[in-house]
């Protein structure tokens, strides 16, 4: 689980670090290849036949060219995104930092120069490692590409649309893992009968509950656990993390359970709604802002937003309680309901456009597109937006025209 969690949190450290040393150990098998099956008899091919000063040339300009590239590749990523983060969201500098693309080349980069530089060492008049120093070539030329590949990655990065979808694709997976399911067993589970707390030992925010490691436990203690609180939240030391049924003295079990709380000093795990709603809200709000003035970018942060809810909407989210494998209920996890996922998103975009009729209408529009495929219990939660969305048009003394306009947009309200 720390594991995970330092992967997740600081990408640019945990994977470029592990592809960089795993190039370089590379180096050890390889030169041991070279000085154990030294090449004899007929003439290498013309891509392993190399001098022995030409070889130690080709590595040695490998590895300043790739040390070179690697510090060029972080002064990018630093100037760029904090660009991007001061005219974008501050916050999409974690998101930053996990980019896949980013991590490989930081990784290849720093594996080709550490290989090189142990190729080098090894090579000289009693050793002359022909397949290691075609490998390390065979690394310049990934790490040529990659780079342009970088290149690519970092001009999609800064381009508000490109990362907004990127947001609300991420979105839309964590919305989807909560889609309605049957709760088998769901009126057999007691919570008062549980008297086990289980308390945080340091304060952070919650990133990850690990909810089959939980049922597992339970399942095996033959008790039930009861997470009190959910991803996104902030824990202090001491408070309450779960109630268990298992016993008070049981140090083993509680720290299992403590385990599959991750806790980390900021926000910005894969397993967190909250925080994936809050980055498109900021980019939305930013934009919405006197001084920005950009409400095409809000705009489409709603059409983003409204794509991660259709299923929702739909389909209707799962319920709190988690089943074993004989369909006995072991595990309660907080969840959001269509009704938090609707406030969450909605109502501070509603509020923020108050006065401008182009995003009211807009968002006229996204509750109109989600009444259509709603089912009966989401209706009666989007008439509801809809008709807090005619009262915030009217508090901007909108010219009777647009106020029509408007209403026409949202025909299921008046239908309603």
């Amino acid at each position: 689980m720390k594991l995970r969690s330092l992967v997740a949190l600081n990408g640019l450290l945990g994977v470029p670090g592990g592809i960089a040393v795993f190039i370089w150990f590379m180096a050890i098998p390889l030169i041991w290849l070279d000085a154990r099956f030294i090449a004899a008899g007929d003439p290498l091919p013309f891509w392993l036949a190399i001098s022995t000063d030409t070889a130690r040339s080709l590595l040695s300009t490998i590895a300043s060219a790739a040390i070179t590239t690697l510090s060029m590749v972080y002064s990018i990523m630093l100037v760029v995104f904090t660009l991007a983060a001061g005219n974008i969201a501050p916050r999409l500098l974690q998101r930053f930092s996990r980019d896949r693309v980013n991590q490989i080349t930081a990784g290849l980069l720093g594996g080709t120069f550490l290989y090189s530089l142990s190729v080098l060492r090894a090579t000289g008049p009693d050793l002359h490692p022909e397949f290691s120093i075609a490998i390390a070539f065979a690394l310049a030329a990934m790490s040529v590409l990659q780079v342009i590949r970088f290149v690519h990655s970092v001009s999609r990065s800064v381009t508000i649309d490109a990362e907004v979808a990127k947001i609300s694709e991420q979105l839309e997976r964590q919305v989807n893992a909560l889609l309605a399911e049957t709760d088998n067993g769901a009126n057999g589970f007691d919570e008062d009968s549980l008297d086990t707390v289980v308390r945080a030992r340091e304060s952070g925010y919650v990133t990850m509950l690990d909810e089959t490691r939980l049922l597992r436990l339970a399942s095996d203690h033959g008790t039930s656990i009861a997470v009190r609180v959910a991803p996104g939240d902030f824990v202090l030391a001491g408070q309450d993390l779960a109630v268990a049924g298992f016993d008070d003295g049981d140090e083993d079990a509680q720290a299992a359970v403590i385990s599959a709380i991750a806790l980390q000093p900021y926000r910005g795990a894969v397993d967190d709604i909250r925080f994936s709603i809050r980055i498109l809200l900021e980019i939305a709000l930013r934009a919405l802002s006197p001084g920005v003035n950009d409400s095409f970018t809000a705009v489409t942060c709603a059409d983003r937003i409204a794509a991660a809810l259709v299923k929702p909407v739909s389909e209707g989210l799962r319920g709190e309680l988690r089943c074993d494998h004989e369909g006995v209920a072991r595990l309660k996890i907080p969840g959001l309901s269509l009704e938090d996922l609707f406030n969450m998103t909605l109502h501070p975009l509603r509020q923020a456009a108050r006065g401008n009729i182009l995003m009211l209408e807009h968002l006229g529009v996204v509750l109109n597109s989600l009444y259509a495929i709603a089912g009966s219990d989401a209706k009666a939660l989007i008439r509801a937006h809809g008709k807090a969305l005619l009262e915030t048009a009217r508090a901007g003394d909108p010219i009777g025209s647009d106020l029509e306009f408007l209403r026409r947009r949202l025909a299921f309200e008046i239908e309603g």
